[in-house]
Formats: C-alpha cells, sequence, structure tokens
C-alpha cells in the first residue's frame, strides 16, 4: 500500500469521526489550530503561554477568528476560508489551494528528466485542497492534498534528479519535457481528553527544537505515518512517537516496493524555571525486514520508555540510537535563547565520535518593533554522524535526512529575519556554510549520511569539514502582499543567490520568481 494511499484512508477515517463527534457535541467550541513556520514567534515565543515548545507543530486556541459584516464576495477573497462553518458545537475550515508562481534562473536546466534540451524558465503549478477543524476543545481535525507540476533552480534540479525526490513532497514522474509531476499529502487527528494527554495520530512531518533548524528531528522532509502521545504533569511533559520511514535509496530494485523502517521517538521535556526548560531525547531506527524481505516486529518496537528498547531488532540488525538535549531560556520577553546537543553511537576510534551542538537567539518585536521577528543560529555536526552500517538503519527517510539537510561534516551559520506591516510581509534570510564533500564516489568523508559506516576513509582522528573543503553562501530575499491573512493568500515576489565552491566546482544559482502563493507551508530551499 503505498504512502498516498495511507493518507487519503486516515484522511477519510477523520471525516468519519469528525462528523460522528459534531452531531454528539454539546460545549461551546473555541478555535483549534496547529503552529506552522509563519506564526511559531508570535503564537509560542511572544508570550510566556506554553510551557513546553519544543515539539511542533503545537495546538493552540485562537481567538481572533471574528466573523466581519462584509459582503459573502469580500469576506471569501480577503477575511475568511472558502469553507467556514463556525457552530456552538464545531469549526470546519476549508479551502481550494492554488500555488502559482514563475521566474527565472541564471543557470539554465534539463527541461526533463531523459531531456538533454535546456532552459532557464521555472515554475510550480499546484492544485489542491486543505481542510481542518475540531469538535469542541477535544478534537483537531487537519488534511491537504496538492498536486503538482513544476521546474526547479539549478541546484534544486540536481538535489531531485540524484535522490529521485522533490525536497519536502514525495518521488516524481516526467512532465511532458516540462518538469516534474508529483502530489503531496498530510493528515493529522488530534485528541487531547484533558489537560494531561494528547494523542496525534497523522502522514506528516514533526520537528524537534526552538530553533530554525533541528540536529534531532526535522521537518525537512516527506510525510510519513506516525502515532504520537503526549503527557503533562507537573512541570513535565513526556512524548513518544511511534513511526514508519522508507528506507532504501533505490527501492524501485524491490518488487514489492520500498523497504521500510521504524522509528521510536521520546522526548522529556522539563520546565525547570520560569525562563528555562531542558529536554531529554532519545530516537530509535530499526529495520522491520530481514534480507529476504520478511517483516520482522517485536515487542520492543512499542517500547514506552525512553532508553528502555533492545539493541538490536528482531532481523538481527542492530539498531541506530541517538541521543540529546533540548535547552531553552527565556532571556526577555520575546527573547529567547536555545541549543541542542545530538549524540551518535560512539566508539573508541578517533572517527567514532559523531555528535554536533546548535546555539542560537530568536527575538520577536525586535527593537521594540511590532511584527519584526529574527533569529540568529549556528550548528556543527562530526562526521559520519547519522549514518549507520546499513541503510535501513540510517537516520534518513525517503532518501532525505531526518535532521539538517547538510547531513553531516559541516558548521553552518544563519540569520533570518521577517516583518510584517499591516498586509506586507518581508523576509530575509543568509548562511554560510563549510563542509566536507567526498571527493569521489568511492571515499567517504562523512557527509553523505546515506553511505555504510564501514566505508568510512577516515580511520584515525576525524574532523568537521575534512574531505573537499566546500564552501557554500546562500541569500534569500522575499515580499508579499498578504490578501488573506487566515489562508495565507499573497502575491509574492522573490530572488535567491546560492554559490558552492570547491576546488572541483564553481556552481551559482540566482533566479527571481512572482507569483500567486496560497499556502502555510515553508517551502524554502535553503541547503
Amino acid at each position: 500500500m503505498s504512502d498516498k494511499q495511507n493518507a487519503n484512508k486516515l484522511s477519510l477515517i477523520c471525516c468519519f469521526f469528525l462528523l460522528v463527534l459534531v452531531l454528539n457535541a454539546t460545549a461551546q467550541a473555541p478555535v483549534l489550530l496547529v503552529t506552522n513556520n509563519f506564526n511559531q514567534q508570535s503564537v509560542l515565543y511572544n508570550t510566556d503561554s506554553f510551557a513546553h515548545t519544543a515539539w511542533k507543530p503545537v495546538l493552540y486556541t485562537d481567538s481572533i477568528y471574528q466573523k466581519s459584516n462584509r459582503t459573502w464576495l469580500y469576506r471569501k477573497f480577503f477575511e475568511e476560508h472558502l469553507l467556514q462553518v463556525q457552530q456552538p458545537d464545531f469549526n470546519i475550515f476549508g479551502d481550494a489551494v492554488f500555488d502559482e508562481f514563475a521566474g527565472a534562473t541564471q543557470r539554465k536546466i534539463p527541461t526533463s528528466v531523459t531531456s538533454s534540451d535546456k532552459s532557464g524558465f521555472i515554475y510550480t503549478n499546484t492544485r489542491g485542497f486543505a481542510l481542518n477543524g475540531n469538535v469542541g476543545n477535544k478534537f483537531y481535525f487537519q488534511t491537504e492534498l496538492y498536486e503538482n507540476q513544476a521546474s526547479f533552480p539549478g541546484y534544486v534540479d540536481s538535489f531531485i534528479r540524484k535522490y529521485r525526490v522533490v525536497p519536502f513532497e514525495n518521488r516524481y514522474k516526467g512532465f511532458k519535457n516540462k518538469g516534474f509531476d508529483f502530489s503531496y499529502s498530510s493528515a493529522r487527528l488530534i485528541y487531547t481528553p484533558n489537560r494531561h494527554f494528547l494523542f496525534d495520530l497523522g502522514y506528516g512531518t514533526n520537528f524537534i527544537g526552538d530553533g530554525y533548524r533541528s540536529l534531532l528531528l526535522s521537518d525537512y522532509n516527506t510525510s510519513y505515518p506516525y502515532f504520537k502521545t503526549a503527557l503533562t504533569f507537573g512541570d513535565f511533559e513526556y512524548t513518544v512517537m511511534y513511526s514508519e520511514y522508507m528506507a532504501d535509496r533505490d527501492g524501485s530494485i524491490y518488487a514489492a516496493g520500498y523497504p521500510r523502517k521504524w522509528g521510536q521517538t521520546y522526548l522529556l521535556d522539563w520546565h525547570a524555571t520560569r525562563n528555562l526548560n531542558i529536554g531529554i531525547f532519545n530516537a530509535v531506527i530499526s529495520s522491520m525486514e530481514n534480507a529476504e524481505r520478511e517483516t520482522r516486529f517485536g515487542l520492543t518496537h512499542l517500547s514506552p520508555i525512553i532508553f528502555a528498547h533492545a539493541s538490536k531488532s528482531p532481523s538481527g540488525l542492530k539498531n541506530n540510537d541517538i541521543y540529546g538535549l533540548n535547552v531553552k531560556y527565556a532571556i526577555a520577553p520575546a527573547v529567547t535563547a536555545y541549543g541542542q546537543f545530538m549524540l551518535d553511537k560512539s566508539g573508541s576510534a578517533g572517527w567514532e565520535k559523531r555528535n554536533g551542538f546548535q546555539v542560537g537567539v530568536r527575538a520577536g518585536n525586535l527593537l521594540k518593533v511590532d511584527g519584526l521577528n529574527a533569529q540568529l543560529e549556528f550548528n556543527t555536526v562530526r562526521p559520519y554522524s547519522y549514518a549507520s552500517d546499513t541503510i535501513t538503519t540510517a537516520y534518513v527517510h525517503n532518501n532525505q535526512t531526518l535532521a539538517h539537510p547538510l547531513g553531516a561534516n559541516f558548521k553552518e551559520g544563519l540569520l533570518v529575519a521577517d516583518y510584517t506591516y499591516k498586509r506586507w510581509w518581508a523576509r530575509l534570510e543568509t548562511i554560510v556554510a563549510r563542509y566536507g564533500n567526498d571527493s569521489s564516489t568511492s571515499a567517504n568523508y562523512g557527509r553523505d549520511i546515506f553511505k555504510q559506516l564501514y566505508t568510512h576513509t577516515v580511520t584515525d582522528e576525524a574532523k568537521t569539514g575534512q574531505g573537499l573543503h566546500t564552501k557554500l553562501f546562500y541569500g534569500d530575499v522575499r515580499l508579499a502582499y498578504i490578501l488573506n491573512k487566515k489562508t495565507n493568500l499573497r502575491l509574492e515576489t522573490g530572488a535567491v543567490y546560492r554559490k558552492e565552491t570547491n576546488s572541483l566546482k564553481d556552481y551559482k544559482d540566482l533566479y527571481f520568481y512572482f507569483g500567486v502563493r496560497f499556502t502555510f507551508r515553508k517551502l524554502i530551499y535553503d541547503f
């Protein structure tokens, strides 16, 4: 069964539960939503309403849903969702989504998967729907499905052809010598029976951390099925997630479909003081199949206790364990310092010391200017981190990393700032990174986390940046006029400059675009 079929079934199940609950709900219903990349700062960090912010998205109550007295056409275009049903017992919001933009890139790209013809024209053509709602303050539902055709700038096009997947989206097929054809779907059903428990059944992505990047679990990936449970008691929040990932880099060789692996993710977050949070993290990746593609599933795959799991999967393969800390400290109102430490299972040899850390600060309403937010961050990960002895236990899903998009063996500094004034929105992002690439296909200096550990080129002390020394600069500026704040329908234009250089290559990408955007998803290819 495909992931798209799984998502569609989950969407139907969620819709069925929603209809049943609508018929039985009796209490006044607030508007429940989940955070996104556009409102995280204002919802989670500009106030002290949330003690635990590390695991995202976060369910919250929106208090600004007020219906105006304008005409129906004006409200639908500028103020409301296309489908907006608000009753004393429930809320339902839905939209027919389109996301259309076109632009030009300086470095010409192939016009199709197989063609040698090249063009400087880039575009995205997205159509689909988004539906969300809630019943009372206990049930929240969300689902979306998009069909896409697109042509991407050079570095994204190269990524797609190398890894056979569109970042954040899905696998693809060629589209009439004009680019790629692909789909995207996600679904989520959240139940909060009381203030202590939360259950989240979904097909999507998750993020752990308070920074722009995450070294523990990132949303720089495609959707996957998961079940998450969170327990809040006193100053502690304990979260456990079970998930299923795609394992192999070339699943097309398997007649039975893409091989799968199992993920167990734990986070114990302690609200230590009014200003300080400390989180203990553990993720376990284990194989679900043996060499004959037979499923091997054991009780340890369902352990609800952090650190309490077997060292090997029932198929006999050694698990991949990732450990970490997540720290947040509120320096001042709307100003938060944060950090992470990641430890991959290390050995005694110098090259086996695999870890990484993050430090950063984020500020809202900077310089007392409402709507001005900024974030400054540094990340570094040592060589060979996240990799494993086999691809079926590497910390990856669907040919993309589950943590930082640069993989391992890198140092990165970034600045992100955005400003909202009435209906205007502007965003600036700058990234400077240094990393060590492989000088040949047979070399393994530790950045490519898909390569098995036993192929390591360095046998003694490993150093971050070893291998083919590569420099990356990424600059991104965007300006938008928001037509509808509820749906994020906006007219947007932007420009991106990316330069990647080493002794073997000098790639420069410069592209511009303009379009009508209609999404809260972070479709920014900053890698």
